[in-house]
């Protein structure tokens, strides 16, 4: 659990500088926090706070992909951190 909440930390802090509203942020999390505090995390209800926090506005998960592949570099370390709470998690 350790590296689930210091992944998220480092996303939450990542989505702060962005300006990206921090509404959103928080609302992503709490959705995080409702799975995780019934420790049966259901993987559904991890994937979509973390959509949530990084797709912010796409209307969709394919079209969030596809613009997924286009970011920055330094995004690339968020996704990696993602992929690793979905393992983790199932």
């Amino acid at each position: 659990m350790g590296r689930l909440y210091k992944g998220l930390r480092k996303l939450k802090e990542e989505l702060q500088n962005q300006k990206l509203g921090i509404w959103r942020v928080k609302k992503g999390l709490r959705k995080l926090k409702e799975g995780l505090r019934k420790q049966k995390p259901g993987i559904w209800r991890l994937k979509e706070g973390l959509w949530n926090l990084i797709l912010k506005r796409l209307r969709t998960v394919k079209e969030g992909l596809r613009k997924l592949k286009k970011l920055p570099e330094r995004w690339s370390v968020w996704l990696d951190i993602i992929l690793s709470i979905n393992y983790e998690a199932s």
